[in-house]
């Protein structure tokens, strides 16, 4: 009886370290397309970057749109992207960058491996005038990847890498759309002066969406202060409630950030109806802006009731070009008593692990008192 208890809590815990594993992947995965071009935002979805300097952080600006990009790169300056290729085959790389220079140099290495040089002929137009370098022929076999660039001249800003199967063009990159009016009147919105938990975002994506961003002050925080925010994406589950039960199909935490930036989540989700969840974990010089004025397309509930009059600044960065038309967001129903009013869906399928195995081992015992 003993060993079977045991054999019993162990494969609770190795089935609750399975579910951690499932839900929080180590680092972020790019999917490479086969039929389009893929787009790396490098300055948010790099597994790592390392400087050549003694410590100094590479500084990350953000253009007029709401895009991120590293500023000034400077020589030996490394950036290392995981990547998960659909099809095996030749990709053109090509680097985004804007400079008042046509030279660049990029070491490129594959799984650890140097495997050529990018070298730039291109005439840079300006500091942020965007434009594609000299394309350079990448094998890539099929599967997951790492791909790491190093820079050998110091100077350009960097947005992206692009890689397009050979024999297309590069494809519709899509665009950023403001999902609110930009000429209504805005309010600071701060969650811990006005008492709030968390501001939800129910919002219509016409296209694939490869960022989510959020102008966020933070009041000139002090240095060292532990202010952050953090955002859940959820997919829309039939209801309000029912969909801030499930789990989160993407998050990110932004630790002490710059105040009046846009935060910039990466996802790479379909079209459809979403819902992202944007908290403070209960520290101060923390909020983002809402406009005084609804729009087609969003929703905002703040802890859990619905603001009529009322958006979120959010900006969606779409893959390929999205409809004009946002459609109707679904309605909002009564809140579904018997689902769990928690986004912690982990704890709820370790308790069920935990019941069913109680239960077996009920059972067990049953079976060996009855034939004793």
């Amino acid at each position: 009886m003993r060993k079977l208890t045991l054999l019993v809590l162990v494969l609770s815990l190795l089935l609750s370290i399975s579910a951690i594993t499932i839900y929080a992947e180590e680092v972020p995965v790019i999917k490479v397309a086969n039929d389009r071009t893929t787009k790396i935002i490098m300055a948010t979805q790099y597994t790592e970057y390392k400087d050549n300097s003694e410590g100094d952080e590479l500084y990350i600006a953000t253009d007029d749109i709401g895009d991120v990009y590293f500023d000034c790169i400077r020589t030996g300056d490394t950036f290392t992207y995981t990547i998960d290729v659909e099809s095996a085959g030749t990709y053109n790389m090509c680097l985004t960058f804007g400079w008042l220079d046509s030279t660049g140099s990029y070491t490129i290495e594959l799984d650890g491996t140097e495997v050529g040089v990018l070298e730039n002929k291109v005439d840079g137009l300006g500091w942020r005038v965007w434009t594609n370098s000299t394309p350079y022929a990448l094998n890539l076999s099929k599967g997951r990847h790492t791909l790491k660039i190093t820079n050998g001249t110091a100077g350009p800003n960097l947005k992206y890498i692009l890689l397009t199967p050979e024999g297309m063009d590069i494809t519709d990159l899509g665009k950023s759309v403001h999902l609110y009016n930009k000429d209504a009147a805005r309010t600071p919105w701060n969650f811990l002066e006005n008492g709030t938990e968390t501001i939800d975002i129910q919002f219509n994506a016409t296209a694939p969406i490869e960022a989510l961003k959020i102008f966020a002050p933070n009041w000139i925080a002090p240095a060292g202060s532990e202010h952050e925010l953090e955002f859940k994406l959820y997919k829309w589950d039939k209801s309000y409630e029912k969909t801030i039960a499930g789990s989160p199909i993407a998050s990110k935490l932004f630790p002490r950030y710059g105040d009046g930036v846009w935060l910039y989540m990466p996802v790479d989700v379909e079209a459809g109806e979403y819902i992202l969840s944007v908290s403070n974990n209960g520290t101060d010089h923390s909020g983002f802006y809402l406009r005084e004025e609804a729009y087609a397309g969003q929703r905002v509930y703040i802890d859990n009731v619905v603001q009529e009059g009322k958006s979120a600044e959010l900006i969606i960065a779409y893959a390929t070009t999205p409809s004009a038309d946002y459609g109707e967001l679904s309605a909002i129903e009564a809140p579904e008593t018997e689902n769990p009013q928690t986004s912690d869906t982990f704890a709820v399928y370790t308790s069920t692990i935990v019941a069913a195995c109680v239960l077996v081992v009920l059972k067990k015992c049953k079976v060996k008192f009855m034939g004793y």
